[in-house]
């Protein structure tokens, strides 16, 4: 990296991070008109989002569900499981909720979420989350407050 990109913990450059809720909360709906993806880490393949294996649930669900809500441009994140997954919420899902394993980061202005998504799949990017996950056997854990302090390069938006 450039000495004259500034480092910044992920904190203060997102607007909010947050965690999905637990799978057993949920009950998955089929063909339902009135429901919305739920997004897991098995939804998550190189960087993207597989819309055809989605799984749905009702609205009726989602009152106590609204803080798990993801929107485009949002960045998941896998905080639980063998691998160190990320991807950009697509456009074509206009909301949608994420189970635990996943923590989602809604970027403020000083960055855009193409460019974090990129920095955590690189080399270093790799190497500063797990320095901060911890490991039980073959399992990695890394926490909000964990994500949240992880220093970001800021390079001026319009290298980003």
């Amino acid at each position: 990296m450039n000495n004259d990109i500034i480092f910044k913990p992920l904190r203060t450059l997102a607007k909010r991070i947050f965690s999905g809720t637990s799978p057993y909360n949920i009950r998955k709906v089929n063909g339902d008109s009135e429901s919305i993806p739920i997004i897991n880490i098995k939804d998550i393949a190189d960087g993207w989002v597989l819309e055809s294996h989605l799984s749905r649930i009702s609205t009726t669900n989602l009152k106590n569900m609204e803080k798990n809500i993801v929107v485009p441009g949002d960045i998941m994140l896998t905080c639980r499981g063998t691998q160190l997954k990320t991807a950009v919420v697509p456009n074509f899902l206009k909301q949608a909720v994420i189970t635990s394993n996943l923590i989602a980061i809604r970027l403020g202005e000083q960055m855009l979420p193409g460019f974090l998504v990129a920095y955590l799949k690189s080399t270093n990017g790799q190497q500063a989350l797990l320095s901060r996950a911890t490991s039980s056997t073959t399992q990695l854990v890394i926490t909000l407050s964990q994500i949240g302090n992880l220093e970001i390069p800021v390079p001026p938006l319009s290298l980003q």
